[in-house]
């Protein structure tokens, strides 16, 4: 009996990509939260849109893959047991349903080992999975075929190229739309601070929402945020001092 585990170091460089995605996901979703509660506009709305499509892509392409790449198999001379990187369901074939055991090759050199079925169907058995090799060599035998007879298998050498680069665009433009995201972010300032502001009249105009957030722009400061509550007497005074004032709920920014 020929058995063989992919290791975990293996298992974990092939789900890179997704963990690179969702960490980036994350980090949009900080970014978005921390910011006012404002819709993305223009060019920040179409980065966004390409991120989502570029991620959802990377995790789709990602999983196509993690099916045909084994896991873990067990070989008795009969039957081909083997599990995906997908999934951990346990699935058999008879070795006559085998229709042949390539050489899985890229621009690196080889890869390991392409399986295919006769239903056109194929699974990919990496080098550095044990008894790799052993099994290969078993099936062949079995199958009455050598490896001279089989063509290189380089599909899944430029499906990974695609994969990682994928990964690496998503990564660039999810860094720039953050970046942009946070540089427009205003600077959250003390109600010292912005009273002291208003009195040296370097303010013209400020947006209250929900009656905790005053947002606006100094003259001095440029665009500011401050948290504080706001009643009738704190309106008045800023009126007096010649600053227009605007109000809005949390609800008026919901589409």
């Amino acid at each position: 009996m020929i058995t063989g585990t992919m290791p975990k170091w293996q298992q974990y460089a092939h789900r890179f990509p997704v963990v690179i995605v969702i960490l980036f996901a994350a980090l949009f979703w900080w970014g978005f939260h921390s910011a006012p509660a404002h819709p993305p506009q223009g060019r920040n709305a179409l980065a966004v849109t390409l991120m989502i499509g570029l991620g959802l892509g990377l995790i789709g392409t990602g999983f196509w893959f993690w099916k045909s790449l084994i896991k873990e198999f067990t070989y008795e001379g009969r039957t081909f047991t083997f599990t995906t990187l997908a999934s951990s369901d346990a699935q058999s074939r008879d070795v006559s349903a085998i229709e042949e055991v390539a050489e899985w090759t890229g621009r690196g050199g080889p890869q390991g080992y392409s399986i295919k079925f006769r239903g056109g169907s194929k699974l990919y058995l990496q080098n550095g999975v044990p008894n790799a090799a052993a099994l290969a060599e078993r099936l062949r035998s079995d199958l009455g075929s050598s490896a001279s007879e089989r063509a290189a298998e380089k599909r899944p050498s430029a499906h990974l190229a695609v994969l990682l680069s994928i990964a690496i665009g998503a990564g660039v433009l999810a860094s720039l739309a953050t970046s942009r995201l946070l540089q427009r972010r205003p600077q959250e300032i003390s109600r010292t601070e912005f009273l002291s502001e208003v009195e040296q009249r370097h303010v013209a105009k400020v947006v209250i929402t929900d009656g905790a957030l005053i947002t606006g722009t100094s003259s001095t400061r440029g665009p500011f945020r401050v948290r504080m509550p706001v009643d009738g007497v704190v309106v008045n005074e800023l009126r007096s001092r010649g600053v227009v004032v605007e109000f809005e709920t949390t609800s008026d920014l919901t589409p």
